[in-house]
């Protein structure tokens, strides 16, 4: 999905508005997981992965119910490299899971000799929350990478969901604590353009949990291969991809 001319006008400042209302999404989408999503599109790709660490403590847990982001960029990638500001956990990762292409780095302080390579993606998954300033990380990495790279994949979570509505109703935050902001697709959009990049699309990932109900449509549909497509606000990811 990509915003109108007129909403562009409103992502680029060149229009304003203190109470304009946003229509986020006009189409439906594949009911797929993020990693899913992720395999899909990286598919063959050569691929950096920044944040590749996730949470020490979480990391065998995902693995386990296949849901370590960085082994399924590794396994669907043509070429994967990971980095994180973790070190702990890159050392964890290379010893004791076995993985030679992470490395510890902070990107906003350290060099890094990326050679004359070319690549396909950059891929924030879910760690653009949980920086102190989302655009001078998006400059950075535009600034040390441009012309080294096509195309940066942004996921967040996508507070406009129906799940969260159900808390916010009873004036609940359901937060991991470690996050400093919610995004929506446009201000994630805004983001990224105001960091220097182009041409932005919009996607979404990873379904809500409707309760046993639900769940027992999505299995029957699965098993008579039924084709699901979602509204927007069904998803808790929201994707931005852009061009260098």
């Amino acid at each position: 999905m990509e915003f109108n001319k007129e909403i562009t006008e409103y992502l680029t400042g060149e229009k304003f508005s203190s109470s304009k209302k946003i229509y986020f999404s006009p189409e439906k989408f594949d009911g797929l997981s993020r990693n899913q999503k992720l395999a899909e599109i990286i598919r063959g790709k050569r691929v950096i992965h920044f944040g590749c660490a996730d949470h020490l403590p979480l990391i065998e847990e995902k693995i386990r119910k296949g849901k370590w982001l960085h082994k399924t960029l590794t396994d669907n990638a043509s070429k994967c490299i990971g980095f994180d500001i973790n070190k702990e956990a890159i050392d964890f990762i290379k010893n004791k899971l076995g993985y030679d292409n992470v490395h510890y780095l902070n990107i906003l302080t350290d060099d890094y000799d990326f050679g004359n390579e070319k690549w396909d993606f950059i891929i924030l998954g879910e760690i653009i929350e949980h920086t102190d300033n989302p655009v001078n990380f998006l400059q950075t990495i535009l600034e040390k990478l441009s012309g080294k790279v096509n195309k940066i994949i942004i996921t967040a979570p996508n507070v406009l969901n129906l799940f969260n509505i159900r808390y916010i109703r009873r004036n609940i935050e359901f937060i991991n604590t470690d996050h400093r902001f919610w995004f929506t697709p446009f201000t994630l959009t805004k983001i990224t353009m105001q960091a220097g990049f182009k041409n932005c699309q919009v996607t979404y990932a990873e379904v809500i949990t409707f309760g046993f109900g639900g769940e027992v449509i999505k299995f029957l549909k699965n098993k008579l291969k039924i084709k699901q497509r979602y509204r927007a606000n069904c998803f808790f990811s929201v994707f931005v991809i852009a061009d260098f």
